[in-house]
């Protein structure tokens, strides 16, 4: 628990520094270009979470490399099972993308300016609200940016893989040639539990890139697609799970 303290009490100062430095270099830059904002915001976004990540000694084991291409662009569908899934695809992913997020962050200042700065996206709750973020998604995608979605909603509590939401067909509908790439992460819960707040340091997160498909070229009903993206990762976050 004293590591948990200490742990929050120098992340809250990493982040205001992080912040001021984001917003510092958002007035100088924003003049000259809205990408060029956001690759700034997005590149000093990607440093604070590593830094997080190696403040709790945190070490990562990275499989089939080879399935991710940093220079196209993808759907990125990781699983979620804990608060710090969001620092791990920080570390894993290259290049620019931007993350799809609960409104509930943009309610924060420091990380709602953070956000909207690096051009990420906020999901509100309700039908309108998601019809937007899937506009927004589709925008991001077409305009050769990454996306990063959880398909499953929320973190799982247990640490087994989720059945996805239906959002993921939605964008994959309006994206069809965008490809979706599955992304298994294991040991996040074993660092930060979902709903907890306590923190077990000097942990190893194992990271296996699937290969990439379309959900276009996938048989059946979407509860059959559906299924297909879950079996894929539920299959192989079993076997991370199994290495010793």
């Amino acid at each position: 628990m004293i590591f948990t303290i200490f742990y929050i009490l120098i992340s809250v100062i990493f982040t205001t520094l992080n912040f001021l430095a984001v917003f510092i270099l958002y007035i100088f830059v924003r003049p000259f270009g809205k990408k060029k904002s956001i690759i700034i915001s997005h590149s000093i976004s990607k440093f604070w979470a590593r830094g997080l990540m190696k403040m709790a000694f945190i070490k990562f084991d990275l499989e089939n490399e080879e399935n991710y291409d940093s220079k196209k662009v993808y759907l990125l569908t990781p699983n979620h099972q804990s608060a710090f899934d969001i620092f791990c695809c920080f570390c894993i992913f290259k290049g620019l993308y931007a993350f799809v997020s609960k409104d509930v962050y943009g309610k924060v200042p420091m990380v709602s300016f953070g956000m909207r700065t690096a051009n990420y996206i906020l999901v509100k709750r309700g039908t309108v609200g998601a019809a937007k973020s899937i506009e927004d998604i589709e925008e991001r995608l077409n305009d050769k940016t990454s996306v990063v979605l959880y398909p499953e909603g929320t973190r799982s509590k247990t640490g087994e893989i989720n059945m996805p939401k239906r959002g993921i067909l939605r964008v994959s509908e309006k994206c069809p040639d965008i490809p979706i790439l599955p992304v298994v992460i294991y040991g996040t819960k074993d660092i930060m539990k979902a709903r907890s707040f306590k923190i077990n340091p000097f942990g190893k997160i194992k990271v296996r890139f699937l290969k990439p498909f379309y959900f276009k070229d996938i048989e059946g009903d979407e509860n059959s697609k559906l299924k297909y993206w879950h079996d894929i990762m539920t299959e192989n976050y079993n076997d991370l799970k199994n290495e010793k």
